[in-house]
């Protein structure tokens, strides 16, 4: 019962530790979110596809999370 507990708190450890400070992520952190690389994601970009993505200051590729979460429902 004792390592089921200690399995429970680890786990709530790794989520909150996983979750993002803003909902802007650039493409490490947006690539680690969905669990793929930062190359996917640009290759993704390049094609048109994947999630959808904001370029500020006409060079640095941001993601919201809420898009990031539409893109994984859409499947």
């Amino acid at each position: 019962m004792t390592e089921l507990t200690i399995e429970a708190i680890r786990e709530a450890v790794r989520e909150e530790l996983a979750r993002p400070r803003s909902p802007w992520l650039d493409s490490e952190a947006a690539a680690a979110y969905l669990g793929s690389t930062a190359g996917t994601l640009r290759n993704w970009r390049s094609t048109g596809k994947g999630p959808r993505y904001h370029v500020v200051q006409e060079r640095l590729v941001r993601y919201h999370v809420d898009d990031l979460d539409a893109f994984v429902r859409a499947g």
